[in-house]
């Protein structure tokens, strides 16, 4: 049998013939793995099988498999006779850039902050025009907000509150980049709540209750304004005089 797609009668890969193989190897294991051929926890086959797949050298399979990696689709472990695990979790490659461009200072947190108010306020009001049974999951990341006292905690419930809203938008790009971005939002939060006063914790938990109960209604215009209003008095304290002229800027823009 196959060992690429056990049961099945087709592979999902062809043959390739290029000077730079290893990148149509790329191409179709991307494909196969996002478009479900080959499921998350699946394993690729080995490297001696995948030379005889695609009929390419042992360096070329290494070289995909390393970029494939990169990407996160596979997670590869060297001398594993059961293959390179499928992840198919893209969001880690453009994690990393965003990564890097954060660490190096060719972006700032205001332009994070920015960019979630786009993100977040655009999602609440796609979610607010989804079935009421695709919001379980945000009711119950509030309902976890709320039961939370611990300070790190809380700054985590908080962030799956806010990925909750953008899972209920439907919408898997909003996801994909709100994943992406999931290490410095945490962050974010969780130094915004420590710089905070202890109220902070009860207005959090009330804005968060005005977003869900927008979206519950099924008022887009009113769950969209009710994030940005969170975001906008969450982070305002915590910015620079400056920043803080920007980003009531950049609301009042988005409000008319």
């Amino acid at each position: 049998m196959d060992p690429l797609t056990p049961g099945a009668k087709v592979s999902p890969f062809s043959t390739v013939r290029s000077t730079r193989a290893h990148e149509q190897i790329v191409e179709q294991l991307q494909h196969a793995i996002l478009s479900g051929q080959l499921a998350p926890g699946s394993r690729l086959p080995s490297e001696r099988a995948m030379m005889v797949e695609f009929q390419v050298s042992r360096p070329t399979v290494r070289e995909a498999l390393r970029v494939a990696e990169n990407i996160g689709l596979i997670s590869v472990r060297p001398g594993d006779p059961g293959g390179s695990k499928v992840l198919g979790t893209p969001s880690v490659g453009i994690a990393r850039v965003f990564d890097s461009l954060l660490q190096t200072g060719c972006t700032s947190a205001l332009e994070l902050l920015e960019m979630r108010v786009v993100l977040d306020s655009s999602a609440a009001a796609l979610a607010s025009t989804q079935p009421k049974s695709h919001l379980s999951g945000l009711r119950e990341a509030f309902r976890k907000m709320q039961a939370t006292t611990d300070l790190h905690s809380f700054a985590e419930q908080d962030a799956n509150f806010h990925e909750a809203v953008i899972v209920a938008s439907g919408n898997r790009i909003f996801h994909l980049v709100f994943q992406a971005l999931n290490e410095p939002i945490r962050t974010m939060i969780e130094n915004t709540l420590r710089s905070s006063e202890p109220r902070s914790r009860e207005e959090t938990l009330q804005q968060h209750a005005a977003i869900v109960e927008a979206i519950q209604k099924g008022d887009a215009h009113q769950a969209a304004c009710a994030v940005r209003s969170h975001l906008r008095e969450f982070y305002l304290p915590i910015l620079s005089a400056q920043d803080r002229r920007h980003l009531k800027s950049f609301l009042q823009a988005m409000e008319r």
